[in-house]
């Protein structure tokens, strides 16, 4: 395994494909989206215990406080409390972890680097559903190079808007595909 740190090019690379990757999901190109059971756990940056424990603790504590008095009643209380966490407090939770994430994520390159080496991250291409790298095993880098192209790239607007579909009626027919023009720069 390499430990030696990285150098000073690598570091520049990674702060400019990261750069690209959030103007991307921005831009709606992408889409982040998180593993909420690889970052709910003790040990994960973006899990909060009061958040997982609280609403539990009370469920307990208020059934077996009822229990005391009326045994029936306390169980019909804990049965509804266990419901009440699985259908509305897990959902809820699973938002909140999902927003820390993604903002945690998108806030700077150690983050993203940290909630990536959990697993905890997917990124899609949003035209192409099925073009994802899933975190630890994905290289996001590569994911970046290949799919998304630089976006502070001057005449990248230029070009896009001369890239548009073409009739060619010369002959052709109707079934075949149009052809793109594309202008060199």
């Amino acid at each position: 395994m390499n430990t030696a740190a990285p150098k000073a090019g690598e570091k520049k690379r990674d702060r400019a494909l990261f750069a690209r990757l959030i103007e991307s999901y921005q831009a709606d190109r992408v889409g982040i989206f998180v593993d909420f059971d690889r970052l709910n756990h003790p040990g994960s940056p973006v899990w909060n215990p009061w958040e997982n424990i609280a609403p539990l603790l009370v469920i307990l504590i208020g059934s077996l406080a009822i229990m005391f008095f009326m045994m029936l009643l306390g169980i019909a209380v804990m049965v509804l409390g266990v419901l009440f966490y699985l259908l509305i407090m897990r959902p809820w939770i699973a938002q909140r972890v999902y927003r820390r994430a993604i903002d945690a994520a998108t806030e700077n390159l150690h983050n993203w680097n940290l909630l990536w080496k959990i697993g905890g991250l997917v990124i899609t291409l949003n035209h192409m559903n099925k073009t994802r790298c899933v975190a630890p095993d994905g290289d996001w880098r590569a994911f970046v190079t290949r799919y998304l192209p630089e976006m502070g790239m001057e005449g990248t607007e230029i070009y896009n808007a001369f890239r548009t579909p073409v009739d060619d009626d010369k002959g052709k027919g109707k079934d075949q595909p149009s052809r793109y023009q594309d202008i060199n720069m």
